[in-house]
């Protein structure tokens, strides 16, 4: 029996009524019965495997557009960098705020930010906060110290003496002695002179430090970046609020910071990381002991 395809108007020759499927569209096609006037339909003008094709094309269409949407925020939210670098927008709470809470939170998604940033800023103003809060605390507590351990020159010169040869550079004569005691009772215009010029000077040789230890292990990030880095992890000096154990507390994590820090700005490996922590921590010892941090 020759009818058509109702589909596609393809000539389908069949052996009895009943349903087929179009060898053209695929179409599942219902031939009616001619001696009951029955009349070809279609059942279903879609066949199964294109069915199949379809639903998955759009499931796969689906997931292509949330990626998009994901890729994008991913990208508006890198590209805009830190949250201090959208102090404008968030205000200079929230963003100080923010900023403080990643670096103790997800320093390796901070540090990616601030690295795709497309307008960084030289020295964020955060880091010089930090640094100077991070002075001030420390200062104060090591004059506090201090000045109830020696309430005086003579008892400062008394507890010197008692440590006799160990203390030999300092007991020459009582012009050494007294130049150190003053140091630890500067007058107002000398404090600060160092409170104002500590902060900047933290953050210039610790980039320093960051930049040359980037360099000796073959990367070539920009230098603005290091001093975007050591701005920020001046953070970790908000620590010295708290005596002692707060300056431990402070070196632990700006170790951490350093390490992750180094790491997703230089794209090192572990070992490259780990190398570049150990040369940061000997320079910044170097560095305090020639009393220039």
């Amino acid at each position: 029996m020759i009818t058509e395809c109702p589909n596609c108007n393809k000539a389908i020759s069949v052996a009895k009524y009943g349903m087929t499927r179009c060898p053209k569209c695929g179409a599942l096609v219902f031939i009616g019965d001619p001696l009951k006037d029955e009349k070809d339909s279609i059942v279903d003008s879609v066949p199964e495997e294109h069915k199949d094709t379809d639903l998955m094309e759009a499931e796969i269409n689906e997931n292509i557009r949330k990626i998009k949407i994901v890729l994008k925020k991913i990208r508006i939210a890198t590209e805009s960098g830190t949250p201090w670098d959208s102090v404008s927008q968030l205000g200079f709470a929230d963003a100080f705020f923010l900023t403080t809470k990643e670096l103790l939170l997800t320093p390796e998604a901070f540090f990616y930010k601030m690295k795709t940033c497309k307008k960084p800023s030289f020295l964020p103003l955060y880091g010089i906060i930090a640094a100077f809060a991070a002075s001030l605390f420390q200062i104060f507590w090591a004059l506090k110290f201090f000045h109830t351990a020696f309430p005086d020159f003579n008892s400062f010169k008394e507890a010197v003496s008692s440590f006799g040869g160990a203390a030999l550079p300092l007991i020459k004569d009582d012009a050494a002695l007294h130049a150190v005691f003053d140091m630890m009772n500067p007058d107002a215009a000398m404090l600060a002179v160092q409170l104002l010029l500590s902060p900047f000077m933290a953050i210039v040789f610790t980039a320093f430090i960051l930049h040359t230890g980037s360099t000796l292990l073959g990367s070539n990030t920009r230098l603005v970046h290091f001093y975007r880095m050591s701005s920020f992890i001046m953070a970790t000096g908000l620590l010295n609020i708290i005596p002692v154990f707060g300056n431990f507390a402070s070196f632990v994590w700006r170790a951490v910071l350093v390490y992750k820090g180094g790491k997703i700005l230089n794209g090192f490996s572990e070992r490259k990381a780990r190398i570049y922590l150990v040369f940061y921590i000997f320079m910044q010892i170097l560095f305090i002991g020639l009393g220039m941090l």
